[in-house]
C-alpha cells in the first residue's frame, strides 16, 4: 500500500512523502503507482519549474519513498500557488483513494 503524508504546520502544508508501491499489479503494470507518480512528477514541475520555487527533494529507492519539501518562507502570490497546488494534489489523492482504497491512504500529520 502506497502511503501519503502530508506535512502541515498549521494550515500550511510543508511536506508531502510517498511511501511503498500500492500493490494493485506487478511493478511497471500498476496503474495505482503510474498516476500517483506521474502526479509526483506534475506537482514537482509545477512548484519548481513554473513557480520557480526551490523544492527539497528526497528520493530514497530502496524505501520507495519520496519527499517534497517547500521552502519555509515565500513571498506571495508564491505562497497561496503553492498551497493551491498541494491541495489540488491531495483532493486528486484522496479521490484516488475514494476508488482504490486497499492500495493508497492519505493522511495529514
Amino acid at each position: 500500500m502506497t502511503t501519503v503524508r502530508f506535512f502541515r504546520n498549521g494550515s500550511r502544508i510543508d511536506a508531502v512523502e510517498i511511501s511503498e508501491h500500492a500493490g494493485f499489479a506487478a511493478e511497471g503494470e500498476d496503474i495505482v503507482c503510474a498516476a500517483i507518480s506521474a502526479n509526483v512528477d506534475l506537482i514537482s514541475c509545477l512548484l519548481e519549474d513554473i513557480l520557480g520555487l526551490e523544492l527539497q527533494t528526497t528520493v530514497d529507492e530502496q524505501a520507495a519513498r519520496i519527499r517534497l519539501e517547500l521552502p519555509q518562507k515565500l513571498e506571495e502570490p508564491e505562497e497561496e500557488q503553492a498551497q493551491n497546488a498541494l491541495t489540488a494534489f491531495m483532493v486528486y489523492l484522496i479521490d484516488l483513494k475514494a476508488r482504490y482504497q486497499d492500495y493508497i491512504e492519505v493522511m495529514e500529520v
